[in-house]
């Protein structure tokens, strides 16, 4: 039976408003560069284009005297609760920690294709059946099914803007004969004999300058899936585009989040909005079993505006998982490191697992240059005796490797760098040479930058004994004794 799905070049955002380009970057559900955190991002432009102007080395010896002079500006002071300070710094208002969540309601699918876009306007109640319509298409959607998404208004005219954009194509037949497969990034799925569980899925879509060989993998590709993890609220890895791409019925396990702020979504009450039907928000140690895969939450350290006490006290809140299927015990520590609150090597200490995927970026900085990256709200918090003290947000090659020993791994997996050309055209990971695709404005300048985007290859320089398995984008792998082992099938051909 002949079946439609999206082009791979197709990607969806999920928006509050799109009244111009800036706001298409603007994915909701994204806490760091979401519609929450757009005053902060503002008030901080004056700031980024006086380091521009001055330069790193001037910016970095004048980083307290620059951030008082930011304060004192009439946007920056507009965030602000009277005149308080705490640890240096201005205090913001509650109500911009704490955005008032009815205010970003999701109000517009947004869909691209290269440079073809269109926003739709979808109600509140509309979203379940949209929602219904993009999964199905993800899986393969018959023609009976076309004509009945044709009846209903909001689906009817999606369906006529993805046929006249010409991004619907006949579906082919995924291949669910492997024991996981590395998306890439931090996208993982791994199966049991009977239950598949996805963690943090970020589908990006391909571009006409991709080899044909070559291209990214999409929820099309992957077969059932029977649940989801996320790890925390940043666009890469909770991202209401790609999920809306995953059934509605599939069940969803996200971190608790008490309140949603500037720096954690929650995920669970964004998720309701667009239809989902089974999202459990779980705590370190809850644990669910899904068909013969049981997941478990474990902390998450890492990856907050320091490694000491912040100013407001809000904190990047998320999940590590520990998923294990009948052959192989998984830990998933994306993005983690050590916080004020615990190091991941107390984690290390009380659990075990066969294989670590593990971010390696380090994202070692001066938080007076957070401005320029994704991270960018994170420097409301920063203390300002820390402003020019270099700070190591993530686990890098050497922490990593610690982290695998600590947790008698056989294998470690460097993973959350990008890898492939779709991931660094939007600033993620180190470039490879000879590949074409330039990044985003404000990505790193480097082929590798060992302090934000070192190549997977560096964790195996420092791997003393332990095994590194290089998983590629779009590589199958299967369980084994000693660890993992990876194949691309067509049409994900690693090229180099």
């Amino acid at each position: 039976m002949s079946r439609t799905t999206l082009s791979r070049g197709v990607s969806f955002a999920v928006l509050t408003r799109a009244t111009n380009e800036r706001d298409h970057h603007e994915d909701l559900g994204c806490s760091i560069q979401g519609p929450a955190s757009r005053r902060v991002r503002r008030a901080h432009e004056p700031l980024k284009k006086l380091i521009r102007e001055l330069g790193p080395s001037a910016a970095a010896k004048e980083a307290k005297a620059l951030i008082r002079w930011l304060e004192a500006t009439p946007a920056y002071d507009a965030l602000c609760d009277g005149k308080k300070r705490r640890l240096g710094r201005r205090v913001l208002k509650d109500s911009v920690l704490y955005p008032d969540v009815r205010k970003t309601p999701p109000r517009i699918l947004h869909g691209r294709r290269g440079t073809l876009a269109f926003d739709l306007p979808v109600k509140g109640a509309q979203w379940p059946l949209v929602h219904e319509l993009i999964s199905t298409l993800c899986r393969g959607a018959t023609a009976a099914e076309l004509r009945a998404f044709r009846v209903e208004p909001a689906t009817a005219e999606l369906l006529e803007l993805l046929r006249e954009a010409k991004w619907l194509e006949r579906a082919t037949e995924p291949d669910t004969s492997h024991d996981g497969v590395f998306v890439g990034h931090n996208t993982t799925l791994l199966r049991g004999k009977r239950g598949a569980v996805l963690v943090d899925p970020y589908f990006r879509p391909s571009d006409d300058i991709d080899l044909p060989g070559f291209q990214p993998m999409q929820a099309r590709d992957l077969g059932k899936v029977d649940a989801v993890v996320i790890t925390h609220s940043h666009g890469d890895h909770f991202h209401l585009g790609s999920l809306l791409q995953l059934p509605r019925e599939v069940r969803v396990f996200v971190p608790a989040v008490e309140r949603e702020s500037l720096f954690s979504t929650d995920c669970a009450a964004r998720l309701r909005q667009l239809g989902f039907e089974h999202v459990e928000a779980l705590k370190p140690g809850d644990a669910r079993m899904v068909e013969d895969v049981r997941v478990r939450a474990l902390p998450f350290f890492g990856e907050q505006p320091t490694d000491q006490r912040g100013v407001h006290g809000v904190f990047n809140v998320g999940s590590t998982w520990l998923v294990e299927t009948p052959k192989v015990r998984a830990a998933f520590f994306a993005d983690t490191g050590h916080d004020v609150r615990g190091d991941m090597k107390q984690v290390c200490a009380k659990e075990r697992a066969d294989v670590l995927f593990c971010g390696v970026r380090g994202f070692k900085l001066k938080p007076i240059f957070l401005g320029f990256t994704t991270l960018d709200a994170f420097l409301v918090d920063v203390p300002r005796d820390l402003l020019d003290v270099p700070q190591q947000l993530m686990a890098d090659p050497v922490t990593a490797v610690d982290y695998a020993k600590r947790l008698g791994a056989k294998s470690l997996v460097p993973c959350a760098d990008g890898g492939a050309p779709w991931y660094w055209r939007e600033g993620m990971g180190p470039k490879y040479p000879g590949f074409p695709g330039a990044p985003v404005e404000g990505a790193s300048p480097y082929e590798s930058n060992e302090d934000a985007d070192p190549f997977p290859e560096q964790v195996v320089a420092q791997a003393k004994g332990m095994r590194v398995d290089l998983l590629r984008p779009g590589s199958h792998f299967e369980v084994t004794k000693r660890g993992l082992v990876g194949s691309s099938a067509p049409p994900f051909v690693w090229p180099f």
